[in-house]
């Protein structure tokens, strides 16, 4: 009797998982794309999910009385504690994994300036060129933010919840903009061990402050992403837009006379 009971239970869980699993190639995958190990977990976790529920289900409804009291304490087991933890495992997973992608990203509509830019081919942002060239194949935003947010520090962390905090209350100011500066380390870990960076003479003369975030890169390559006076502030007034866009010009051209004198270093 107790082995018909398990038999009965496995026989239920595999019939489960196969019909779940024959139903998730259709919306799952991309036409023509492969399997990667975030989709798989994805998958093993969407199986996990409905294998507990329906499981649960038939056990409770259908099996409780046919079965003994030992095998329906495992089933329980199973479907209230070991697969709900795969479960766990693969959303983790798979979060950690699309926080990572463009599309991630553009999710939040006061990003779209940045994505918008980041796939514009005219556009002469750092962004773009990147993006344009394919200088980093996927993920682009990441590989160039990969200290920020969740994957990041805990200060980084810290920052992500208050950027999220502003973003639900709706009170983030226009045109956000970065706090703090951007770390070169970030740049020099692609571009620093190569001959080209190596043999620029203002990457020699400046190595130390380089090093040490007191010159940034992007006063040289920039801007990054386009600036608080392209993008402005909607929500402002038009004599307000106006001075900000002013204010904003001055601090550009500050950093293109940084520009031109490092500029000079190359010549010498």
């Amino acid at each position: 009797m107790v082995n018909f009971n398990k038999r009965l239970i496995i026989h239920s869980i595999l019939l489960v998982v196969v019909t779940s699993w024959s139903t998730l190639p259709a919306f799952a995958y991309p036409e023509n794309k492969g399997v990667s190990a975030a989709d798989l977990l994805r998958d093993v976790g969407i199986v996990a999910t409905i294998i507990a529920l329906v499981g649960l289900i038939v056990v409770e409804f259908f099996l409780k009385k046919k079965i003994g009291r030992g095998s329906y304490k495992w089933a329980l087991f199973l479907g209230l504690f070991m697969l709900p933890v795969i479960t766990f495992v693969s959303s983790t997973t798979t979060l950690m994994h699309e926080t990572t992608t463009v599309q991630s990203c553009a999710s939040c509509h006061i990003m779209e300036p940045f994505v918008n830019d980041l796939v514009n081919e005219d556009s002469p942002t750092l962004a773009a060129r990147h993006f344009k060239n394919k200088w980093i194949a996927e993920n682009q935003c990441y590989h160039c933010h990969t200290s920020y947010g969740i994957h990041g520090t805990a200060e980084a962390k810290r920052d992500g919840f208050r950027h999220w905090l502003l973003y639900v209350t709706e009170t983030w100011p226009e045109p956000i903009t970065f706090k703090g500066s951007y770390p070169n380390g970030n740049c020099t870990s692609c571009h620093g061990g190569t001959k080209q960076f190596q043999q620029v003479n203002s990457h020699i003369a400046l190595r130390e402050k380089l090093t040490a975030n007191e010159v940034s890169c992007i006063t040289c390559h920039g801007p990054a992403h386009p600036t608080p006076a392209e993008r402005g502030n909607p929500h402002l007034p038009a004599e307000d837009q106006q001075q900000e866009m002013v204010e904003n010009k001055k601090k550009e051209d500050n950093t293109a006379a940084l520009y031109q004198y490092i500029k000079t270093l190359d010549a010498r």
